[in-house]
């Protein structure tokens, strides 16, 4: 149920760039100067600012009610956005959608991580982010279907989009109160036994020495923004979210207007590559939980993604070009499935889980803007200066990970050495 409604959180942020090849543009002048950067950008405003607050609040709350009520919301935003005149109306309320959907990914991260052990998280973060990054891929062929409700499918087919696809997305809310499984200490679970919570709450308590949700604190967040590695980490997921979103947002355009495949050709195009960075990020992410590690595995999707962008950015001929997006989806959803479980691995408490969800999500909202930056009108419908900037960003996270992994090693050294104590447990070691 997760997956679900992630999958339309992601469907509903990033239906734009169909919507633009579905007459957007020409209906609210979205084609003008930077206005189409700029309602890409606003959504990652309120995004960034109100990550932390809502996992605060979802603990308050407890994960069904909160959850569901942000995806009602957002749904009924998506709808409103197929209803506007103009392009400042939907600037504005890609704004406010921006402020409910971020709850939702470290909302679910955070519960995820909430049951299961270091090792173990991985593969289930993978499976929760690639089913709906897979069954996303799919939205602009489901798009594609919408638009031709319209009586005129190329200038008014974008309207359906945002209707059709919000009103789904409130359906499936509404159902996720009565499925979401909350946190293992809420009484609202009722499908496990008083003897199955805990044994739950055991296997928690011999790996982090805590199975309770702790108590986010000022000092706990002073504590988590002054880890340097927590930032490190971030920064390597943030290149991969650049990247996806880049994709996300402007594959189809660069499909339909750079390499000259019809409206429905280019909608259709887009999901192979992302089914195959499903099948790449699964398979990754059970080898990274087997062998314990994740620096080698980041630097291997670094060289994937950047080869894949060189080929979409610099190759002559479309299928070439095409083929790049394979290499280029599967390296930045790998750094993304990577990235963010290596966080989570590398934090004992469930409080400084929270706050590091929250911060890694906050880095891939920067991501966003970033993307939403370097991809502009005017390069247009190639986007190779956008293409390079994303590949400069994963080099960047290829170069931490290089400095990170070494600086990690060290310091379990010293801790086997009785020199240092990481995460307040002398048993706590790195993930590298």
């Amino acid at each position: 149920m997760l997956g679900s409604m992630y999958t339309f959180s992601l469907i509903d942020r990033t239906n734009v760039g169909g919507a633009r090849i579905s007459g957007l543009d020409q209906t609210v002048d979205l084609d003008v100067g930077n206005r189409a950067s700029i309602i890409i950008l606003v959504f990652y405003v309120g995004y960034v600012i109100f990550e932390l607050p809502s996992n605060l609040v979802l603990k308050k709350l407890g994960a069904a009610n909160w959850l569901s009520f942000l995806g009602v919301a957002w749904g009924l935003i998506s709808l409103g956005i197929g209803l506007s005149k103009n392009w400042e109306t939907v600037a504005a309320l890609r704004a406010m959608l921006g402020i409910l959907e971020a709850g939702l990914f470290p909302g679910c991260v955070y519960l995820i991580s909430a049951w299961y052990r270091r090792y173990e998280v991985q593969k289930r973060i993978a499976v929760f982010f690639m089913t709906a990054s897979f069954l996303s891929s799919f939205s602009n062929i489901l798009a594609y279907g919408l638009t031709q409700i319209a009586s005129d499918p190329v200038n008014d087919g974008w309207k359906w989009i945002f209707v059709v696809e919000g009103a789904i997305t409130i359906g499936i809310s509404i159902l996720a109160w009565f499925v979401i499984v909350d946190f293992p200490e809420s009484s609202r679970n009722k499908f496990l036994s008083p003897e199955e919570v805990q044994v739950v709450k055991n296997r928690l308590l011999a790996e982090r020495g805590s199975a309770e949700g702790g108590k986010v604190t000022w000092k706990v967040i002073k504590e988590t923004v002054l880890d340097w590695q927590v930032w490190s980490i971030a920064t390597v997921y943030m290149s991969g979210s650049c990247g996806t979103y880049g994709f996300l947002f402007f594959l189809p355009i660069i499909l339909r207007n750079g390499l000259g495949y019809s409206q429905s050709l280019s909608f259709c195009l887009t999901a192979p590559p992302a089914a195959l960075a499903v099948v790449y990020a699964l398979g990754i992410s059970w080898a990274a939980d087997k062998y314990r590690v994740r620096g080698p595995f980041i630097l291997m999707h670094c060289v994937l993604g950047v080869v894949g962008l060189c080929m979409i950015g610099f190759l002559n001929r479309p299928t070439p070009r095409y083929v790049g997006s394979f290499l280029g989806e599967c390296g930045t959803n790998g750094l993304i499935v990577t990235g963010l479980a290596w966080g989570q691995n590398n934090v004992r408490s469930d409080a400084k889980r929270s706050v590091t969800t929250a911060i890694q999500v906050m880095m891939a909202a920067v991501g966003g803007i970033y993307s939403a930056l370097v991809f502009r009108q005017q390069d247009a419908p190639d986007y190779v200066p956008g293409l390079v900037a994303t590949g400069a960003l994963i080099l960047l996270a290829g170069a931490l990970t290089i400095i990170t992994c070494p600086l990690l090693i060290k310091a379990n050294r010293q801790a086997d050495r009785g020199e240092r104590v990481i995460e307040e447990s002398p048993d706590f070691r790195y993930t590298w």
